[in-house]
């Protein structure tokens, strides 16, 4: 098993650019439509037409609330610390005020966002509630390789495996 950090952002395949180019345009589509707003236009994105593309796009950091691994009988979530909804709302907002049509730049803050830590339900909450600030959340991490051996195999299968596209890099042996 590799215990390193293994979020080098994926190559991805030219039909997933020409998706993601499209959901950009159903996006901006979206955003201009009256009593639409930027935040349910990016939620275009988010829960409609960017769920396919998730596992080929979201990274696991390599990373674990202290919460997550030591707390029994916990709910586990990957979080978006990097505030995916957040930072694609204001680039919709931005890209409308400013008359912008530039799929490349959404192409490339949907690849860098799609990263993910594990933490409990709670503390997903929180991260929100906090805008991102973990120390003000109150989420310590601690690396994957801290994890110990049994509880790596449990979350890899409940939250890892089929769920984000590094998973095969923190596979237990």
């Amino acid at each position: 098993m590799n215990n390193s950090l293994n979020t080098q952002k994926p190559v991805l395949p030219q039909e997933v650019k020409a998706r993601l180019h499209s959901i950009y345009e159903e996006v901006m589509w979206l955003a201009r439509r009256p009593n639409t707003t930027s935040s349910m236009a990016r939620a275009w994105y988010a829960h409609v037409a960017g769920v396919r593309l998730a596992t080929k796009l979201r990274l696991f950091s390599g990373l674990a609330s202290k919460a997550a691994i030591e707390e029994e009988g916990v709910t586990w979530r990957l979080e978006h610390f990097k505030r995916i909804q957040t930072t694609l709302t204001q680039l919709v907002e931005r890209h409308l005020a400013e008359e912008i049509n530039d799929p490349e730049e959404f192409l490339s803050t949907i690849v860098d966002c799609e990263e993910v830590h594990l933490v409990t339900f709670h503390e997903n909450y929180a991260a929100m509630s906090a805008k991102g600030d973990y120390e003000a959340a109150g989420i310590q991490l601690v690396s994957w390789k801290e994890v110990p051996p049994e509880l790596q195999r449990l979350l890899w299968s409940k939250c890892l495996r089929g769920r984000v596209a590094n998973a095969s890099a923190y596979a237990p042996a």
